[in-house]
């Protein structure tokens, strides 16, 4: 079986709704619960040789007999999977749309797969990372090096001037500019790079405050947003974690069909006692690191 990273009981009034995300009961006080995650519960991270699963009967996800023979297609269920997919329902990909997605991790290189899925006209993935850029090449998007900044034109010239019809943001406040962080950098580029009436995605993680940060609106949890444009252009903008129990059985059926296959962005398997190893070379974007999956066997 398949566990989300978020907890919800499956029937206060959100989990009733499909907003799972957002359970009001398994952390009294916020809409939210989650393993490991900052304010989200007292509950410890997932990365575990066991772990203490609150609502059972409502989160786990029954797999099928395939699952050994696919199990690093399903254990991405749990998480970037659903959140990738979650970030093309947020944006409103439909069918002939275009879409920029910025960011070439995991979740970005899975929204592009989804987007290609979802019938988009023209997918493309700003990152500067060129490892990246070439899986996302891979997976049937146009990569857009963002390196020089000058990634908002290249969109603008591949969409004659018009701008994408959709866009995702799977960067977060984190985001970089040449090793600084700029936390309101990919909301204001997307504000620049979609089009009139276009939707955006946000999936990125944009926290509460963040004391640690460099910028000293986000230490507050604060953007410098450019609403301006925002507004004269009509965009709207839908934002949040993945309710993840919305959509897992849906996409575990899409894998067992043969129509998904998300372990193609796996890059390395590591046994439960090198996470650390496995942490240090993704934070640090080191080349080929593109996703890690733990092995508790292993």
């Amino acid at each position: 079986m398949c566990l989300p990273f978020n907890i919800s009981c499956g029937f206060c009034k959100n989990c009733e709704k499909g907003l799972t995300g957002f359970c009001l009961t398994a952390n009294p006080g916020t809409a939210g619960a989650a393993y490991g995650f900052a304010g989200m519960g007292p509950y410890s991270g997932g990365q575990a040789e066991y772990l203490r699963v609150p609502f059972a009967d409502f989160n786990c996800l029954l797999l099928p007999p395939d699952a050994e023979e696919k199990e690093n297609d399903y254990v991405i269920l749990s998480d970037i999977l659903p959140t990738s997919y979650h970030t093309t329902v947020l944006a409103g990909v439909e069918p002939g749309d275009s879409v920029v997605i910025y960011g070439a991790g995991p979740v970005g290189l899975m929204a592009a797969m989804f987007a290609n899925l979802k019938g988009a006209s023209k997918v493309m993935v700003v990152d500067s990372h060129p490892d990246r850029l070439r899986l996302a090449e891979q997976l049937g998007a146009i990569p857009i090096d963002d390196s020089d900044g000058g990634a908002v034109d290249r969109v603008l010239e591949l969409t004659g001037g018009e701008g994408a019809d959709r866009g995702c943001e799977c960067v977060g406040d984190q985001c970089g500019c040449k090793d600084h962080e700029v936390p309101n950098l990919t909301m204001n580029n997307l504000v620049k790079s979609v089009g009139a009436t276009g939707g955006i995605g946000v999936v990125g993680v944009f926290v509460a405050e963040d004391p640690g940060s460099p910028d000293d609106l986000m230490k507050e949890g604060k953007l410098a947003f450019d609403f301006g444009s925002f507004w004269m252009k009509g965009q709207r903008i839908a934002t949040g974690q993945a309710n993840v129990k919305a959509y897992n059985r849906k996409l575990r059926d899409l894998i067992q069909a043969g129509h998904l296959e998300p372990s193609r962005i796996v890059s390395h398997e590591l046994p439960l006692g090198k996470a650390p190893e496995g942490y240090e070379h993704f934070d640090a974007r080191d080349d080929g690191w593109t996703k890690v999956v733990l092995k508790t066997a292993a």
